[in-house]
């Protein structure tokens, strides 16, 4: 198992693996990428972030939930990125807080993960923003993605 230091030197790194250093790494540096979420320096936040989402472990939602409510834009909109590699049951709640956000990046990262779900409260959530965005290139965004929606 690897230790916090040596998960952070790996995504300290300029150009990263995915998924092969989440192959190599599996689940238990979910622990280890939580922490480095909660240390609040964006640049490794934000890969560690994504890198919980691609292992999908047990506590991968916790990891890019706390992502979810950083003070940085960068590591939200990973966590944005994120939640399209989260089973839906685990990335609804978060994918509307996400649609909801004061950044128009994490907004439009968060609608375009949100089409990866089969979700009702997603897809009306899509179809709100597409009407009542404050953003107008948002609201094109989502009128856009609103008409790869199934009919609802």
């Amino acid at each position: 198992m690897a230790t916090l230091e040596e998960v952070r030197r790996e995504l300290d790194k300029d150009e990263l693996d995915y998924p092969e250093l989440a192959s190599e790494l599996g689940p238990d540096a979910l622990p280890h990428l939580e922490t480095l979420v909660a240390e609040d320096e964006p640049r490794i936040a934000s890969k560690a972030t994504y890198l919980a989402g691609l292992i999908a472990g047990p506590t991968s939602k916790h990891v890019v939930a706390l992502a979810a409510g950083s003070r940085h834009d960068v590591v939200r909109v990973s966590a944005a990125a994120a939640l399209a590699l989260l089973p839906a049951a685990q990335a609804t709640d978060i994918a509307e807080q996400l649609m909801a956000d004061p950044d128009i990046g994490v907004r439009a990262r968060a609608a375009k993960s949100a089409m990866a779900f089969d979700e009702p409260i997603l897809s009306e959530r899509v179809r709100a923003m597409a009407d009542e965005d404050t953003d107008p290139s948002m609201r094109e965004l989502a009128a856009e993605l609103a008409k790869r929606l199934s009919p609802g």
